[in-house]
């Protein structure tokens, strides 16, 4: 029977590192986060191999003190906590003492550090936890720490490593992290002797513009919401932005990195079915909170975090999201000029048909004359005014007096409506736009418990039902009945359809019904309430086609209806309605400027 005994401390190290350090990534990510603890407003990193042959940090921060040095290597000596109840309130990144002595236990390292009360500085040379070198060097204040031979003497786990590609994209990964978390501090990296990044202490928006991209900086709106104790601010994408990978998505807790799927979740509600499945929203986000109200001790890795109020988080982080998403903030652009601006200048050139009534009243400036009104009815799906109501015998000149003082709108291959603002062009696709209106006006008709008007069917159509599409009609027959349709249930899978919406056009209900079942089937695995799938799958069904040519007046009355959308620039699907293209980039198709 074996014995029970302490393990040696290079057994106990390599272990550590085991939790610590699976791959050079890991080892980057602690260093810099203790070259941040010690206040270093200069940050380089150095790589051969993607980490395999060697990672260098060098930092311009407190340094370590000769008498200190030895205690940087054994495990669990920390300057960061000496009270157990300084667990509940950790505002460093580094805390356990652990990644030095596991580093140091896998590789061949040399920390070169200088105090800012010393004349000189310490170099100290491990090879596999043990030292074999120590001297003093002329050198700044700040840290230098190389390590080399990365898992030299644990070849198994060395084998684990994959190609320079892919441990270089993990490496990329975690520094993104500390560019975004960290503007102040400037970086540089260099990668077999290729300067890969050089970034110097800037503001966030600047440096997101640099991390992610300009054009992806150009399409996130701001958000903020301050609960006292605990706040969060940052940056989400339009919808119509969201990429088929999670890479850019980013969540700091007091400017510490964390990974929380709880939370990218909420983001993901907050979007609710503006974003297609498998798509990601990408975010920037930055939670402020009591460190009492946080345990980051959950992994040594430090990137997962537990939350004592975890359902007031995520609530926070999906109220704050779906209140930017319904702003005039994320209007998709071609440009590059100011977007409050621009958005401003929209809603400014429509007012003439911003109304204040609900998407359940039709009504615009140009007044319908009585003999195109069931025209537009059908066209638009809304309810025809009271007799008397709209239209007056001296109307007609009313009509043209008021569409000359509107903008003038104009259809582009019977697709998409264009007007001229000052800062360059807006256009509208005619079918999403639509698909807006209808899909919030079947909404309101469902929270108010309410059934959508309907017609009776002079001739009953029979469907009959595959199993997997009859399963579905059970489930959704309630939200079916309310959109509108008359259906009875006649022997197996057979269903008779009676009456069908107000607005879907006779002959077409079976394949509208059938549309609809499919919808509900690609979409069963998101997170959408029956209603909001049901009511997106219908709009998107009886909306204005692509192709459909319009008139002025009824172009007016789509747009009269879309401003009165509660999120009037993107559809249910995500796709944005609203698009500008500014005067400035016109000017430089035509090569008028540079």
């Amino acid at each position: 029977m074996s014995q029970i005994k302490v393990l040696p401390p290079q057994i106990a190290n390599k272990i550590a590192a085991g939790e610590v350090v699976d791959r050079p990534a890991a080892v980057v990510k602690e260093l810099i986060e203790n070259s941040i603890d010690a206040g270093a407003s200069e940050i380089t990193i150095v790589l051969e191999d993607a980490g395999k042959s060697m990672i260098q940090i060098i930092d311009n921060g407190a340094g370590i003190g000769p008498e200190e040095v030895d205690l940087a290597f054994q495990r669990h000596a920390t300057s960061k906590i000496s009270d157990v109840r300084d667990l509940d309130k950790i505002l460093t990144l580094g805390f356990r003492g652990e990644a030095l002595p596991s580093i140091a236990s896998v590789s061949r390292l040399e920390m070169k550090t200088c105090a800012a009360n010393q004349t000189s500085g310490v170099s100290i040379l491990l090879e596999g936890g043990v030292e074999t070198r120590r001297n003093l060097v002329a050198m700044n204040v700040g840290t230098t720490i190389s390590v080399k031979n990365l898992f030299f003497n644990t070849p198994a786990r060395r084998n684990f490593l994959r190609s320079d590609s892919t441990e270089f994209n993990h490496i990329n990964r975690v520094l993104k992290r500390f560019f975004l978390s960290y503007p102040e501090i400037s970086y540089k990296t260099i990668h077999n002797g290729n300067t890969i990044y050089e970034y110097p202490k800037s503001s966030l928006d600047e440096r997101i513009s640099q991390v992610l991209g300009a054009d992806l900086y150009n399409g996130l709106a701001f958000v903020q919401q301050d609960l006292g104790e605990i706040q969060l601010e940052g940056y989400v994408c339009r919808p119509d932005l969201a990429r088929k990978t999670s890479d850019n998505q980013y969540i700091f807790l007091n400017k510490r990195p964390v990974q929380n799927r709880s939370l990218n979740y909420a983001v993901m509600q907050g979007f609710g079915n503006l974003i297609e499945r498998s798509q990601y929203p990408q975010f920037v986000l930055f939670l402020k909170i009591s460190p009492q109200l946080v345990d980051v001790n959950v992994h040594p890795t430090k990137m997962e975090v537990r939350f004592s109020i975890e359902r007031a988080i995520y609530q926070l982080f999906l109220s704050t999201v779906r209140n930017a998403i319904q702003t005039d903030k994320i209007v998709p652009e071609f440009s590059m000029e100011d977007q409050d601006t621009n958005r401003k200048e929209i809603n400014n050139h429509f007012r003439f048909f911003k109304s204040p009534r609900s998407l359940g009243s039709f009504t615009f400036p140009g007044k319908v004359p009585p003999e195109n009104q069931n025209q537009m009815d059908l066209m638009l799906n809304t309810d025809s005014p009271e007799k008397g109501d709209e239209w007056q015998s001296t109307g007609t000149q009313e009509a043209e007096k008021e569409i000359t003082e509107q903008p003038r709108l104009w259809q582009i291959h019977n697709r998409y409506i264009c007007s001229q603002i000052k800062s360059g062009l807006v256009i509208i696709d005619q079918h999403v736009a639509h698909e807006r209106i209808l899909f919030e006006r079947t909404l309101d008709y469902f929270e108010k418990q309410k059934k959508l008007p309907s017609q009776k069917l002079l001739f009953p159509q029979t469907l009959d039902l595959s199993l997997e599409d009859f399963l579905i009609y059970e489930d959704i027959k309630e939200w079916v009945e309310k959109l509108g349709f008359g259906v009875t249930n006649l022997s197996g899978r057979t269903i008779l359809i009676e009456a069908i919406p107000a607005d879907v056009k006779v002959g077409y209900e079976g394949k509208i019904l059938l549309e609809i079942m499919d919808y509900f089937r690609e979409n069963e695995d998101r997170e959408f309430k029956p209603h909001e799938k049901i009511a997106a799958a219908f709009s998107c069904k009886n909306a204005i086609k692509s192709g459909e040519k319009l008139t002025h007046l009824e172009m007016a009355a789509l747009i009269d209806q879309l401003f009165a959308a509660r999120e009037p620039y993107f559809c249910p699907h995500g796709r944005p309605v609203i698009v500008t293209l500014n005067l400035e980039e016109i000017d430089r198709k035509f090569k008028r400027i540079k």
